[in-house]
């Protein structure tokens, strides 16, 4: 997706505190262990954003064996483009937007529901897709979004755009931070499935009464998105494949009991 992205082992300096908590599950360990050895000030740089990391990088420095010094640029190479999206998220966000694969179409949503004059809540919005194609049908729209130069890029966008119902937060799919019975609608698009027990205790609690979650998730063949189909269909949401000319989106939602 990035061919011109050049990472540099300093880009690690620009992760965010929630990226560094998702490093035990998402970075390569030897690797990490490698760059962390070599590089002892992105070590304690992380640690000072994320103290929790400490134990999981002192374990890996102590499961760490000999390591040939001419490995190191390898190794780094490696846990970067491993992380790659979030490097493009904080160095350009507006090339991640025009680089994204998956093919976003609001009918998928509005077949479903009619956003007009509704409350609408974009989980997960990254470059707020979902949320700016809402805006001119909705009254209001969150775009709710735990990465801070993507919330920026949002809000500018809005701004030069003269956007005013768009509202931009800070938070997570699983933190929504929101009162209870807010959304009309609640769309994430590419964004569940990360803590999928939280997420659809969240969901729950912010769709009003009568309201729509719905998600848009490629059709990927994987024994994740199994997994997630079957938790979110054992969860009451129904699913279907929306399709229109070339864009194919696999799709789940579930109206909130009234």
């Amino acid at each position: 997706m990035f061919p011109d992205l050049q990472p540099h082992v300093d880009d690690l300096f620009l992760l965010e505190a929630h990226q560094i908590a998702a490093l035990p599950d998402r970075a390569p360990a030897h690797q990490l262990a490698v760059v962390m050895r070599a590089h002892p000030r992105i070590a304690r740089f992380l640690i000072s954003r994320h103290p929790p990391i400490e134990d999981f990088l002192l374990q890996l420095a102590t499961d760490l064996g000999p390591v040939d010094s001419e490995d190191l640029a390898s190794c780094e190479q490696a846990l970067l483009w491993e992380i790659a999206d979030w490097i493009v998220y904080q160095r350009d966000p507006a090339g991640y937007e025009s680089r994204a694969r998956f093919d976003f179409d609001l009918a998928a949503v509005t077949e479903l529901e009619a956003l007009d004059g509704k409350v609408v809540i974009d989980a997960g919005a990254g470059t707020g897709r979902v949320a700016f194609a809402a805006a001119p049908l909705a009254r209001h729209v969150f775009a709710v979004e735990p990465v801070a130069t993507l919330r920026r890029y949002v809000r500018d966008k809005a701004a030069a755009s003269s956007i005013d119902n768009l509202f931009v937060l800070d938070g997570f799919l699983h933190a929504i931070p929101l009162p209870a019975e807010t959304a009309d609608v609640l769309v994430t698009c590419q964004a569940i499935g990360w803590d999928l027990p939280a997420e659809l205790v969240e969901i729950d609690r912010v769709v009003k009464s009568g309201g729509i979650a719905v998600h848009l998730i490629g059709a990927a063949n994987s024994a994740q998105a199994h997994q997630l189909h079957q938790s979110l269909v054992d969860h009451g949401y129904r699913s279907d494949v929306y399709e229109d000319g070339e864009v194919q989106i696999l799709r789940y939602w579930r109206h909130t009991a009234r």
